[in-house]
């Protein structure tokens, strides 16, 4: 178990550099970008940036996530991969656990966030051209910022195995192409269901306890990295580097 440990350690530690690579003053513009999002309050109001914020921070830390990457997919690298002290399955799980220390990076992030916004609401707005926005306390956050974490978890699951079988500019093709397609097919399902029957079904969804939405979400999001960790370490252990 303790060699198991250290070796895994050693697998996140190489992730590390892979991101840390450019210097201090990198880093902290990597880590302290995203938190520049809340500004854009003062131009469409704190709900509008809070859901903009949102978005734009996943996409953020799902970018850095597939970075993680970047070296591993090329030949070189590669082969370098099959050199190191660690094996290919703790090289795997060092893997997974790197994107969920990016993972807390991001709830982080998102909550500090959610206070610049708050801030932005209680000490500035409304703005003189701003018809009386809604405080983005008067959204329910707790389930905001968990969806939004659903989401960096769902796509994180999805795009691993991409990358373990593929090479990285491949690998971020196939898979952003897949999402787009898998978006718009949900979107034209959306439209052609009739409204009633949306409209019904919207009721019924919101009728549920939150309670539910959070067993499902912790259910689906474990299920997802667990079939996702089951996929990349098989393509893994069976690549040739």
């Amino acid at each position: 178990m303790k060699d198991a440990s250290v070796a895994i350690r050693r697998a996140m530690r190489l992730d590390y550099q892979t991101i840390t690579d450019s210097g201090l003053v990198s880093i902290l513009v990597t880590f302290l970008f995203p938190l520049l999002f809340p500004l854009i309050a003062f131009m469409v109001g704190t709900v509008d940036a809070l859901a903009l914020s949102l978005t734009l921070t996943v996409g953020y830390w799902l970018l850095s996530a597939a970075g993680l990457f970047v070296n591993t997919s090329s030949v070189q690298c590669g082969r370098l991969s099959a050199l190191v002290p660690v094996t290919r399955s703790h090289q795997v799980v060092g893997r997974y656990l790197s994107a969920g220390v990016l993972g807390v990076v991001c709830l982080a992030e998102i909550i500090v966030q959610i206070g610049l916004l708050w801030l932005i609401d209680a000490v500035w707005l409304p703005l003189p051209w701003q018809d009386d926005p809604t405080p983005v306390l008067a959204l329910p956050t707790g389930m905001v910022v968990g969806v939004a974490m659903a989401a960096f978890v769902a796509f994180v699951a999805l795009e691993m195995p991409f990358y373990y079988a593929f090479e990285f500019t491949k690998a971020s093709s196939w898979f952003w192409s897949a999402v787009f397609v898998v978006a718009g097919v949900f979107g034209v399902g959306i439209i052609l269901i009739p409204d009633e029957v949306l409209h019904s079904m919207t009721e019924s969804l919101a009728a549920m306890p939150g309670w539910i939405w959070g067993l499902i979400g912790i259910i689906g999001c474990s299920a997802a990295v667990a079939v996702s960790y089951a996929i990349s370490r098989h393509i893994w252990l069976n690549k040739e580097l």
